[in-house]
């Protein structure tokens, strides 16, 4: 499959709370993290998401949001994935950040180079990626 992201996650599906327009698909990546996906109704049909189906797990680079400090607060995310800045490349406007999260697998987060900066985002940080599970796209094996 060839796909306009770098942002691939592989998982099992753990568990599926239907709802009348969406449900949401809880995933089991390696190394014990978690990812939760809210799909149509119909794409749970179509991808036939049920407990231990193997799934990936999309997400486009601008909806990875990186979180340095809470400073308290809680975010609204469902998925707060923990990791590492391994990179950071910045253009003119905007800086494409590699996170390498603790079960070793990588996301891409892009933002602008003033967001970078400002959040102190640099090779050796720590960070939590925060991805709203409607942005989490998934697909199935036939």
């Amino acid at each position: 499959m060839k796909v306009t992201t770098r942002n691939i996650l592989e998982g099992v599906v753990a568990s599926v709370k239907r709802g009348v327009v969406n449900d949401e698909v809880d995933i089991d990546l390696k190394g014990g993290l978690k990812v939760a996906a809210v799909v149509t109704c119909q794409s749970t049909e179509t991808l036939k998401l049920e407990p231990g189906r193997e799934v990936l797990a999309m997400v486009k680079g601008v909806n990875v949001l990186l979180v340095r400090e809470s400073d308290g607060y809680i975010l609204s995310s469902r998925n707060m994935l923990p990791g590492k800045v391994v990179s950071v490349k910045k253009g003119q406007i905007m800086a494409s950040v590699a996170v390498e999260l603790e079960n070793g697998e990588r996301l891409t987060s892009v933002c602008t180079v003033d967001s970078a900066d400002d959040a102190g985002i640099a090779e050796g940080v720590h960070v939590l990626a925060a991805i709203k599970a409607p942005h989490v796209i998934l697909a199935a094996r036939q």
